[in-house]
């Protein structure tokens, strides 16, 4: 058995930062990582006003969810194995990539209601992170028995904070079990702070995940993962 509490593993590729912002929608990243599952990211895309005049067509979606990753001189875009999550005038789809080989890399996103790609390259040497700030680096939190826990950092926005917590295994056993349904909440965030969190919780053959938003930027949060016996402060 062995246990991490240093982020070694997790590379902080971009830091959070806005893709578009206008008086009707603002969309941004919580930060580009490298982390033991692979690339990850989420999109963040928060209505601040009601849209006005009529609405031009979204194009069709790019990649699955709309958000991928390409590499110069690839053929093929690498799509997100995505999660939603839905928080009243703010929308988030957590986005794991899996592997991608360093390069000349692109992130790629397509939202529905937003009429235009959303494109940035990673090696861009502008970046607007205003209102955004990762409160908490991501880490990873315990290595035990083929698994790793890790976390996503926590992204304080003016609206509220945002993390992402994730149990990661290459041995398709190591995460079998009930101990492991994510109707038992295997992963779990709380808050220091009564207003109602929203969470999205999702199960693969390698992995249990959850999402978790409070709508208060001055609340802290503490990750619990029982099947590993584990309690951090976020």
């Amino acid at each position: 058995m062995s246990d991490s509490t240093a982020p070694v593993d997790i590379e902080l590729v971009r830091p959070p930062e806005i893709l578009l912002e206008h008086d009707e929608v603002r969309v941004f990243h919580s930060g580009i990582l490298r982390t033991p599952a692979g690339l990850y990211t989420s999109i963040g895309m928060e209505t601040l006003a009601r849209p006005t005049g009529p609405r031009p067509p979204a194009p069709p979606l790019f990649g699955q969810y709309g958000v991928s990753v390409t590499r110069s001189g690839d053929r093929f875009a690498h799509s997100a194995l995505a999660t939603t999550l839905s928080a009243g005038s703010i929308r988030f789809t957590s986005c794991l990539f899996g592997p991608v080989p360093d390069g000349d890399l692109v992130l790629d996103v397509v939202l529905p209601t937003i009429p235009r790609r959303l494109v940035l390259r990673f090696d861009s040497d502008r970046h607007d992170g205003t209102g955004l700030t990762l409160s908490t680096p991501p880490a990873i939190v315990r290595t035990e028995a083929g698994v790793t826990l890790w976390h996503a950092g926590v992204l304080r926005t003016d609206a509220g904070r945002l993390t992402h917590v994730e149990a990661t295994s290459s041995d398709d056993r190591a995460l079998g079990g009930a101990k492991w349904d994510v109707e038992h909440k295997p992963l779990a965030v709380t808050w220091d702070d009564p207003t109602p969190a929203r969470e999205a919780r999702q199960r693969g053959r390698d992995f249990v995940s959850t999402d978790s938003w409070i709508a208060a930027p001055d609340a802290h949060g503490t990750l619990s993962c029982a099947p590993l016996d584990v309690t951090r402060e976020l």
